[in-house]
């Protein structure tokens, strides 16, 4: 019957009021018993107990108290992400800075504000900020592998950033450096012939006849006009290559290159840096100097004041027929006229310097003439170090004060012909020795005579002129 009872007490669900009642009372067979503990709904003090017991929705207490930590975190990752990211641009904008001033360096009238003014453009085009960065360019670089390479250009970029999140840590703004050096190394084929007006038409010329073979070496003319190399008429110029800032005219047979480099920085004078020695106010002698046949020349023999220089005040003529020799050690300086070679004459000598001066106005030349035989050949140290053939930077740009080599002369010259105000003119034939080795550096160069020069310069002294050089970044 209790069955009954309950089931009719409680039917099929258990959200009645009645369920509330019985479900604390026990019944069984026998007999019917009540729970002592009646369940009452919970008070203030029973909510508050399993509110404290409860531990759902703990992480949402404490990911609330910690987000402001995360934010910073990641805030403060984000900002040391964007201080590299400054670094490495301003790093790049060194870099190209350090690149372009490097190739002003090249340039024949750079100066320091040059440089900065050129590393100061390049740098700007690439990102620099003067208001927020400084920039510093040295040449040569201040610190590092290269500061003796002459040649390297360093610049140096400090920029400073604003703090974000970081400026709960730190007070003051973040400053970011990038260094870079940069220098050029010589390379590309080396010139045996470079004409140093940089404007002049023809500052190289082939004409006529003309059968010009420069051996194993390059021309070079550092003019911008647009035949600053010229081959005319019938004449052949066969070379490794020719570069120059302008253009060519003519046919050239170049070895070396498929077509002439043109637009290329102008070539610096290799021995812009040479002086003219403290000359002997005690001449050799006051009037001019004619040879006999067997003459031999040098310091023991002319030098009055012992100072190891002969100064010729006239005219020096070597005559037809006649076989001069120049000695071992001897410097020459010619004042005021001309070191002439008549035709037929024969002259040699190794270890020889000839200066060629003036004052007054009047400056001193040479000219070497028909069928004569030149064997002459430069020192090979010092500080005319292959200089066989020197005139005074200051003698003025005059046909009278040009150097010419006319007419079947037979000429084995060693060393540097260098003229840098006036020209060098070769005329008729003249072919240098197999082995031999001879650079032309004037204002101007014309060969209107065959002419076979050679360039094997190891060993005498004669410094390499190079017509390109390679940029790259070192540090």
């Amino acid at each position: 019957m209790y069955d009954a009872v309950v089931n009719t007490a409680l039917g099929a669900k258990h959200d009645s009021l009645l369920w509330m009642v019985f479900r604390n009372v026990s019944i069984t067979p026998d007999r019917i018993r009540v729970s002592r503990h009646w369940n009452r709904p919970p008070g203030v003090k029973g909510i508050l107990g399993k509110f404290a017991d409860d531990r759902r929705g703990v992480v949402i207490v404490m990911f609330a108290l910690m987000l402001p930590i995360l934010v910073s975190f990641i805030g403060l990752g984000t900002e040391v992400t964007l201080w590299y990211s400054s670094k490495r641009n301003l790093q790049t904008i060194a870099d190209a800075a350090s690149i372009a001033g490097a190739y002003e360096r090249l340039q024949s009238d750079y100066t320091s504000s040059s440089i900065t003014s050129v590393v100061t453009i390049e740098a700007t085009s690439n990102g620099y900020d003067s208001s927020t960065d400084t920039l510093t360019a040295v040449n040569p670089a201040s610190s590092g592998a290269y500061t003796a390479d002459t040649s390297s250009v360093e610049v140096n970029l400090t920029r400073s950033i604003a703090l974000l999140f970081s400026a709960m840590f730190m007070d003051s703004a973040v400053s970011i450096n990038a260094r870079a050096v940069a220098n050029s190394v010589a390379g590309g084929n080396e010139a045996c012939v470079l004409a140093l007006d940089g404007s002049a038409s023809k500052a190289v010329s082939v004409s006529g006849t003309a059968s010009v073979d420069l051996d194993g070496c390059e021309v070079a003319a550092n003019s911008t006009a647009s035949d600053a190399i010229d081959v005319s008429g019938a004449a052949d110029l066969t070379v490794d290559c020719a570069s120059t800032p302008g253009g060519t005219d003519g046919t050239i047979t170049m070895n070396e290159c498929s077509s002439a480099n043109t637009g290329i920085s102008a070539i610096t004078d290799p021995y812009s840096s040479l002086t003219v020695p403290a000359e002997s106010t005690d001449c050799d002698t006051s009037s001019n100097v004619s040879s006999s046949d067997g003459d031999t020349y040098s310091v023991a023999n002319n030098d009055t004041n012992g100072d190891g220089v002969v100064v010729f005040c006239g005219k020096l003529t070597i005559n037809a027929g006649d076989s001069v020799t120049f000695e071992t050690g001897t410097v020459f300086v010619m004042n005021g006229k001309a070191f002439s070679v008549s035709g037929g004459a024969n002259v040699t000598g190794t270890n020889i310097t000839m200066v060629f001066t003036g004052s007054g106005g009047t400056w001193a030349s040479a000219s070497i003439n028909g069928g004569g035989t030149i064997a002459m050949s430069a020192q090979t140290t010092g500080d005319y170090a292959g200089i066989l053939f020197y005139q005074d930077g200051s003698a003025t740009d005059s046909p009278s004060n040009n150097f010419t080599f006319n007419g079947g002369s037979n000429t084995e010259m060693t060393g540097v012909i260098y003229v840098p105000e006036n020209d060098v003119s070769f005329s008729g034939g003249n072919e240098t020795d197999d082995n031999g080795c001879l650079q032309i550096v004037a204002s101007q160069v014309s060969f209107s005579g065959n002419a076979d020069i050679e360039n094997d310069c190891s060993g005498t002294g004669v410094g390499s002129i190079y017509t390109s050089y390679v940029v790259s970044l070192v540090e």
